[in-house]
């Protein structure tokens, strides 16, 4: 498809610069015609003795000669060398148009390809989302239709048994919402949050709107969160912040084993803020590291150890949060040994 769109677009370049090009074309030879004829009636006139020559055009109409010269009458011996200069020039116009059909050509195909790039880029993107979204929702799908249909069969279904089952059922349609909450605040996040008031927001009290949001999760697994927080002022979205530090420190609690520890520092370097969060988990191998920021990556290896539930989403949301915000998120790890995520705002 992008292929046919991109010939077609390089055929409008072309026809566009080939227009120009044969307009000027025309232009130059017109001029050339009428200064060649003008060129040898002056001549003819300064040959006849004792006569005097006498300019009928201004200076500025020299300018453009080719505009405002009427055509000029040459003598009738010169009009074969003019014919032979006639020619040889169209020749000279034809093979310099040729040459910029085919460099017009190949530039066009090119920038054509250029342009379509970001296009084709954001189709594929968009493809791989929508295969991502729906085998993400098929899983849960599937285990309610399954669990139903198997119901249904079962004449000798009692109410225990139909209560575990809608309980069953109400686990699936749980994930599948928070599947859609995520993609609600990637949506929100990654149009760079036109619509989202900014204002001063302290860092502080982001951090413990977050910490509270994991206390759960985290004393269930007896995992001791540990607070070194500076007062820094930034400027942001307040609940997109604390979905940040949330997101983080969740990753932190899911992927560490229990009893080990996660520290969470806010700092002022400058004209910024740092914001650091740090676990002594199960960690990211290299070859991973690329790719954590992408929607539904999900690695495959070191982290999968824990059996965790999740969609891949967490850290794009993360990054789309940081980006609004004009910061910078980067990650050092190492596989067994822990993560630490480091993110820089503006200040």
């Amino acid at each position: 498809m992008f292929e046919h769109a991109r010939l077609k677009l390089t055929l409008w370049y072309l026809t566009i610069i080939m227009l120009v090009s044969g307009f000027f074309s025309l232009i130059v030879y017109r001029g050339f015609t009428k200064e060649l004829g003008r060129g040898f009636r002056t001549q003819a006139l300064h040959a006849v003795p004792g006569r005097i020559f006498v300019p009928l055009h201004s200076r500025f109409s020299r300018i453009l000669p080719f505009v405002i010269y009427p055509d000029e009458i040459p003598p009738e011996e010169v009009y074969e060398i003019i014919n032979l200069a006639k020619r040889r020039f169209t020749l000279q116009l034809f093979i310099i148009n040729s040459g910029i059909l085919v460099l017009a050509g190949t530039a066009g195909y090119f920038l054509a390809g250029k342009t379509l790039q970001p296009i084709e880029d954001m189709v594929d993107e968009q493809k791989r989302f929508v295969a991502d979204a729906s085998h993400e929702l098929r899983t849960p799908l599937t285990a309610i239709k399954s669990e139903v249909e198997v119901a249904l069969r079962d004449k000798k279904l009692n109410l225990k048994d139909a209560k575990t089952l809608l309980t069953s059922n109400l686990q699936e349609v749980d994930k599948m919402k928070n599947f859609f909450d995520y993609l609600l605040s990637l949506s929100r996040y990654e149009s760079n949050g036109k619509d989202l008031p900014m204002a001063a927001v302290d860092l502080t009290q982001v951090f413990k709107q977050a910490v509270r949001r994991n206390e759960p999760l985290a004393k269930e697994k007896k995992i001791d969160i540990k607070e070194n927080l500076a007062k820094v002022i930034v400027k942001g979205h307040s609940e997109g912040l604390t979905e940040l530090i949330s997101i983080l420190i969740n990753n932190a609690v899911k992927y560490s084993p229990e009893g080990k520890n996660i520290s969470l520092i806010t700092r002022k370097a400058g004209k910024r803020a740092v914001i650091e969060v740090k676990d002594q988990g199960v960690g990211i191998s290299q070859k991973d590291l690329p790719h954590i920021f992408d929607r539904f990556y999900r690695a495959d290896v070191s982290r999968n150890k824990t059996k965790t539930d999740g969609y891949g989403l967490g850290l794009a949301i993360a990054k789309s949060i940081v980006d609004m915000h004009k910061g910078e998120i980067k990650v050092e790890s190492k596989s067994d040994k822990g993560s630490s995520f480091t993110i820089i705002l503006p200040a």
